[in-house]
């Protein structure tokens, strides 16, 4: 009855993921908001999976090692909600500093957005439709645009698809930069290997600046 109980506090699920194009280091981290109470955090699994996206001929759910992974998340999750944080190596990354947007671009978004990536274009020498363009505001005066290869963006958002088919429930993805070039595991998620501090810290990764 007790362990029901406690059950029905979990509402989210956070499954933090270092991407590294061809293998992922992933953790599953769960979470308790309780009245009053500040969210706590515990690790329930780790995995490191094989998964050579750029070269593969079939799908990633026809993949044994996708299905097993998907199997455990599954039986994990229960009635809980997925949120799933994905970060993007810092080496497939072009930080440009980002001067303050013209006024006759306006403010919409979809136009600021073909104005950032047509920037970034022309910084890089690249077409824009090979790009993929993200803006960091990190102060007032100080903002970025994280540029990257469409084709990167393109097969992480499959990753995210699959997950999302394949578990029944909801689930909603994010990719970030991660930003940070030296993360260390916190204590207090227990016994998780070094390797796993960049999944770690995107699984703790509550805001910031998404993609």
């Amino acid at each position: 009855m007790l362990k029901h109980f406690a059950r029905r506090w979990i509402k989210q699920l956070v499954l933090g993921i270092d991407w590294q194009v061809d293998h992922l280091l992933v953790v599953l981290v769960s979470g308790t908001d309780k009245p009053n109470q500040p969210r706590q955090q515990k690790l329930l699994e780790q995995w490191y999976l094989s998964l050579p996206l750029l070269s593969v001929n079939q799908p990633i759910q026809a993949q044994d090692e996708w299905q097993g992974f998907i199997a455990h998340v599954s039986g994990l999750l229960g009635s809980a909600s997925l949120h799933i944080n994905v970060g993007l190596p810092n080496r497939l990354c072009t930080w440009l500093h980002c001067p303050a947007i013209p006024s006759d671009v306006g403010t919409n978004l979809i136009t600021s957005q073909l104005h950032y990536q047509r920037m970034a274009a022309t910084a890089l020498n690249l077409e824009p439709i090979h790009l993929r363009v993200c803006h960091v505001q990190l102060a007032t005066n100080l903002s970025f645009l994280v540029v990257t290869k469409r084709h990167y963006d393109d097969h992480i958002g499959q990753l995210i698809r699959s997950v999302h088919d394949a578990i029944e429930g909801s689930v909603v993805g994010r990719i970030e930069p991660q930003g940070l070039t030296t993360v260390v595991v916190p204590t207090w998620l227990g016994d998780v290997g070094d390797e796993y501090a960049m999944a770690c810290f995107m699984a703790n990764r509550s805001a910031g600046p998404s993609c």
